[in-house]
Formats: structure tokens, C-alpha cells, sequence
């Protein structure tokens, strides 16, 4: 056993601060966003939607920090990410716990211990889980009467009061109705288990006695008090065998009269145990952030500024690529970003709102400096079509905007990042919706960062926003792209010279460069 325990603390210690490598299989992340999407549903306050979330893929930026200890902590580490902090004091709450776990190696250890022995399980939606059914209490009277029938046949029996065969009869039944209860509920079984293994784990992290700990955990805590009645009555077993133990529970149905008792018990306390579920995932999330900081090369505590609107950042990268081309930002204005294909503009406006994410939920910033102001955060880019709704690309494409433009009318700075506005139409009507609707952005006092192949945005928007640019070195038979970021329009196009270097024919290439230079110089197409 402790040979056990010195592996599991080795194991620990040597993951901390590495590259998580944890197994998800179909389905996972469903099951782990579910905490958060419960809670979303009942609340009216910001959360990061669903396209500003696919169009970062925050599932990999997600799989990328999350170090798989707990259920409690995979959950509230994505709903976390999907709530940036907005108040001082919730940044200030979350700031603590990572800091305590940088700080505390020792302490830090016990309670991944805690954690990892609890584990996790993806298959259970520990939200709904106890939801009270029609016959819910009924089965419990039921369960109590075969019992205490099977009891009084027995000691009326050992009196000669009745035949003994009435005891065997009400044996076989309740066997039987024990078999068919365990097939139908093994899965709710599990589920129980969990959740009174989630009490008993905080239970032990108070224990320890961590004032820094204790103090962010006071709810939880509070909510431990009322769940007493699971420390004291513990998990149940279900497990079907051939003992005297599953002997005795066949015949008093013990393990059903139990489990009944504790999920009606749980549905009444069920935000006792999400409160329980709340503070273990906040220690985990708070661990996986520590561990996270470690792993990478460098890292910035933001210096936050709640309420204001400019962002002032040095040596930003995003967090999932390796060996990165660090930017800058100095976001005082908007920005509008113009550039060849394949320069960089994407990923640049990628990587800053991520970053913005990750500094408002996680305290951590993929940079040398972040400085700042708080937001709202949104994000139009990788769309496309709704066939399903029967809705062409320019439509969702509209749809994505006008959210943005609605959120702008919040009190709260908004940063967004627009990737090749209104891209699905043709460039006369592209070029004076565009610049419309990003004027209208900017008026409405959103941050944007928007990027654009169409030059004469720059022109249209000059002095509403700052312009900005990615440029290539150009060769005889290759392009390269330094990836930095350069201030004003961008002067060269790369589009047609890319037809010749990926092997179109020399002509071809030749006339489409020939009608591109004459549109340009007359403004009409020959």
C-alpha cells in the first residue's frame, strides 16, 4: 500500500508542470463541457459562445492545459474558460488558488493526491443526475416493506410461528427484484458513488487545514456541513456475487434501500453537492493553470485593469503552436490588418483573443506582458454554411456580425475579431458593406481587430483605426513569411505569383498578372 502511495506522488510530481497526454475518447468532451452548459442555461450573465469558442478551437487550447485529475476538475476547468472573469474580486479569488499552488509544492502534492484518488468519469451528468421520478420515493417504501418482511418471515420461522418456506419465497422475490433493480440502474449506481466520493474528497482537503485554501472554500465548506448525512451513511455497493454480504443484501435489499435514500436526499441537496463539485474543480483548475505556467517557455500574469479598454501586450504567441513568432499589441484604437495570403493575419487575431480569454479565466497570458483592460470577448471567422437551416455562407456570415454589433451595446469594453468581413459576396458590395459595418463597430466604442485582403478598406478607414500589415520576401521559385507584424497597408499581393510557384502554366499566370495590373492602374477590368 505504500509502495502504492510513493508511485502515485512520484507520478504526480513528474506530470506537473509537463504537456498533459490525456486519453479522450467520443463523446468526452460532451460529457465535460455538460457541467457547463447546465449552468449557462439558468444564468443571464457573459459566457464565451459557441462560435467565439470554435472559431479559437478552445477543446484544444482546453486539452492543452487540462492535466484529466478529476471530474470535478475537467468540468469547472472548461466552464472556467467559458466564464472569463469580469469583477476584481472573482480574477482576484482565481488568482490566489494558482498562486498557492505555484507556491506550495508540498501542500500542492496532498491535494492532488486527493484528487487523483477520486479520479474522473466522463459517462455521468452529475447535474441532473438525481432528478426525482414519479415512483421515486414509492421504490424506497417498497424496498423498506420487502425488507422488513424478509426479516419477520425469518424470525417467525426460527419460532415455528410459519413455515420456513414463506422466508425462502420472500428470499427468491427479492432477489429476483434486486437483480432487475441493478441492471436498470447501474449506471445511476456509478453516478452515486461518484458524487459521495466527490464529499468524502473535500472532506479530506479540509482536513488538511490550508488557510490559504480554506478561505476561497468557504461555500464549499458550508455546503459539506449540510451533506453530513453522506459522511455518515457512505457510498453503496451493487456489486452481485456469491458471498454471505451479497447474501444479506439480496434478502434486505440493502444496497437499494440505501441508494434510494441517498438520491432523493442528494436531489434536495443538490446545490450542497454542486457546491462540493464547485470548490474540488476550483483547486484542480487552479493546479492545471500552475502546471500549465510551468510547461510553457514563458508566461505573463496580466496586470488588469477592470473597465478599461486598451490592451498594451509584448511577445504574444499562441499557446498551441510551438516555436512561435512573438507580436506585439498595442491596442489603443482598433486595428484593421491587411496582408498576402498565408502571411499571418489569421493567426494573429487568433492568438490575441485567446490570449484575452486565457488572461481573464485562467490568470495567464502566452506573452512576455500583458496589460490591460477587461472584455466581453466574441469573434467572427471560421463560418460556413448552414445547409441544414438552408442558410448560404453571406447569411451566417450576417448573423455572426449583428451578434457582435448587439453585445456592443453593453456597458462592459468588448474586444472582437472579424476575419474577411462579409467575404461570401461580390467586392463592390463586400467593400461598401465592410467598411460600414466595421465603422459602426468602431462607433459603438468595441475593440476590433478585424483583418481584410480588400486594400481599399484601408483607404475608406483611414484615421478610424489603426493599419497594420503581415509581408513575405518573395524569391524566384519560393515565398517567405517572417510573421511579424508591421505598421501600415500592406503593399504587395501574392495571390496570382502563387498560381506560378504550385506549377500553373507560365501563360496563364502571365495574363491573370496582366488584367490584375491593368485593373489596377485604370480601374476597369479588360
Amino acid at each position: 500500500m505504500f509502495g502504492r502511495e510513493r508511485k502515485r506522488r512520484r507520478r504526480l510530481e513528474a506530470a506537473f508542470g509537463r504537456k498533459p497526454d490525456i486519453y479522450y475518447a467520443g463523446g468526452d468532451m460532451e460529457n465535460i463541457r455538460a457541467w457547463s452548459d447546465y449552468h449557462r442555461a439558468r444564468e443571464d450573465g457573459y459566457s464565451v459562445d459557441d462560435v467565439t469558442w470554435n472559431d479559437l478551437d478552445m477543446d484544444r487550447v482546453f486539452r492543452r492545459i487540462d492535466p484529466g485529475l478529476s471530474t470535478p476538475g475537467e468540468q469547472v476547468l472548461y466552464d472556467t474558460l467559458r466564464h472569463p472573469a469580469l469583477t476584481e474580486e472573482e480574477y482576484g479569488r482565481r488568482a490566489r488558488l494558482i498562486a498557492f499552488m505555484e507556491r506550495e509544492s508540498t501542500k500542492r502534492l496532498e491535494i492532488q493526491v486527493i484528487l487523483d484518488k477520486l479520479g474522473r468519469t466522463r459517462r455521468s451528468d452529475l447535474c441532473t443526475a438525481f432528478a426525482p421520478e414519479p415512483r421515486g420515493r414509492g421504490r424506497l417504501c417498497v424496498y423498506a416493506v420487502l425488507s422488513a418482511a424478509q426479516v419477520v418471515s425469518l424470525a417467525l420461522g426460527a419460532l415455528g410461528v410459519v413455515n420456513i418456506m414463506a422466508a425462502v419465497v420472500i428470499f427468491s422475490c427479492n432477489a429476483v427484484i434486486r437483480e432487475m433493480a441493478l441492471r436498470r440502474i447501474r449506471r445511476e449506481f456509478d453516478t452515486l458513488n461518484y458524487s459521495v466520493a466527490e464529499v468524502f474528497a473535500l472532506r479530506r482537503v479540509q482536513k488538511l487545514a490550508l488557510p490559504a485554501v480554506d478561505r476561497e472554500l468557504e461555500e464549499a465548506y458550508k455546503a459539506l456541513e449540510r451533506l453530513r448525512f453522506v459522511l455518515r451513511t457512505g457510498g453503496v455497493s451493487g456489486m452481485a456475487g456469491g458471498d454471505v454480504g451479497d447474501m444479506i443484501a439480496s434478502a434486505l435489499l440493502l444496497d437499494l434501500i440505501t441508494f434510494e435514500y441517498l438520491k432523493n436526499r442528494l436531489w434536495t441537496h443538490q446545490q450542497d453537492l454542486m457546491a462540493v463539485i464547485d470548490g474540488l474543480g476550483r483547486l484542480d483548475t487552479a493546479i492545471a493553470a500552475a502546471s500549465w505556467r510551468k510547461s510553457m517557455d514563458h508566461y505573463a500574469v496580466p496586470e488588469l485593469t477592470f473597465g478599461a479598454d486598451t490592451l498594451h501586450v509584448r511577445g504574444m504567441v499562441h499557446p498551441l503552436l510551438e516555436n512561435a513568432v512573438p507580436n506585439d499589441l498595442e491596442l489603443d484604437s482598433s486595428m484593421l490588418l491587411t496582408g498576402s495570403n498565408a502571411s499571418g493575419k489569421s493567426t494573429y487575431l487568433r492568438t490575441a483573443l485567446v490570449n484575452a480569454l486565457l488572461a481573464q479565466s485562467l490568470c495567464t497570458a502566452a506573452a512576455e506582458v500583458w496589460r490591460g483592460g477587461t472584455f466581453y470577448l466574441y469573434s467572427s471567422m471560421a463560418l460556413r454554411d448552414d445547409l441544414l437551416a438552408g442558410e448560404s455562407y453571406y447569411v451566417t456570415e450576417i448573423k455572426s456580425i449583428r451578434r457582435i454589433l448587439a453585445a456592443a451595446d453593453r456597458e462592459r469594453p468588448l474586444l472582437c475579431v472579424v476575419d474577411e468581413v462579409l467575404r461570401g459576396t461580390n467586392t463592390a458590395e463586400r467593400v461598401a458593406a465592410s467598411s460600414v459595418i466595421l465603422e459602426a463597430l468602431f462607433a459603438s466604442g468595441a475593440k476590433c481587430l478585424a483583418a481584410t485582403h480588400d486594400l481599399e478598406l484601408c483607404g475608406l478607414l483611414a484615421g478610424k483605426c489603426g493599419l497594420y500589415h503581415f509581408s513575405e520576401t518573395v524569391g524566384q521559385d519560393s515565398m517567405v513569411f517572417d510573421y511579424k507584424l508591421r505598421e501600415g497597408p500592406a503593399r504587395s499581393r501574392n495571390a496570382i505569383r502563387l498560381l506560378g510557384m504550385m506549377g500553373f502554366d507560365p501563360v496563364l499566370v502571365a495574363e491573370a498578372e496582366a488584367r490584375a495590373r491593368g485593373f489596377l492602374e485604370t480601374g476597369r477590368w479588360k
